[in-house]
């Protein structure tokens, strides 16, 4: 089990805080940032992909695959071994999130770090600004999102143009030193 303990890590890093009245939690996504969760997930309906995550945490490198569902009202992902067994499920919908654990999953894995970061990738800006605190949020032309605090960039986002659940998106984590490719194709219906 100790393979899958660091791509865990790249998740997990920050833990949760008590959550403000329109949030479900707080996580510190750098020092001195953090992503308060809406209580409704902000993806909408149309989220249904299976992604290859190639997760790298300082030199640790691991592979894991992601199933996601979405309605207007839940935002469901499926964290598997590639191929292979079941680490977890996590729902987000109506103010609350919940996780099932496989007895594979790591005790530090956490559902509400995950979905800080599909939020820092696939959110819409005007939701992912509003849940940011302590850091700049800039969105370039091309949709590249940069997070910076007192003249730093701490957090990289680059996800497809167009169909944002089709294609490569990268999350680069400077602050902690991690980062996630993540290759989606859409779900067939």
């Amino acid at each position: 089990m100790k393979w899958l303990a660091a791509p865990c890590l790249l998740f997990f890093l920050a833990g949760c805080a008590n959550s403000p009245r329109d949030s479900l939690s707080v996580q510190g996504i750098a020092p001195g940032v953090t992503l308060s969760l809406p209580l409704e997930q902000p993806f909408g309906g149309a989220a249904d992909a299976v992604q290859l995550v190639q997760a790298r945490y300082r030199n640790q490198h691991q592979i894991f695959q992601s199933v996601i569902e979405s309605s207007d009202q839940r935002f469901t992902v499926l964290m598997t071994v590639p191929s292979g067994p079941r680490i977890m499920r996590v729902d987000w919908s109506r103010g609350s999130v919940t996780e099932k654990r496989e007895p594979i999953a790591p005790a530090s894995l956490s559902a509400e770090r995950m979905l800080a970061d599909l939020m820092l990738v696939y959110a819409p800006a005007e939701v992912l600004r509003a849940a940011i605190g302590g850091g700049i949020l800039v969105v370039e032309a091309d949709g590249t999102r940069r997070i910076s605090k007192d003249g730093h960039e701490l957090v990289v986002a680059t996800r497809p143009a167009g169909d944002i659940w089709n294609g490569h998106a990268r999350l680069s984590n400077i602050a902690y030193d991690y980062a996630l490719d993540i290759q989606s194709q859409r779900a067939a219906p």
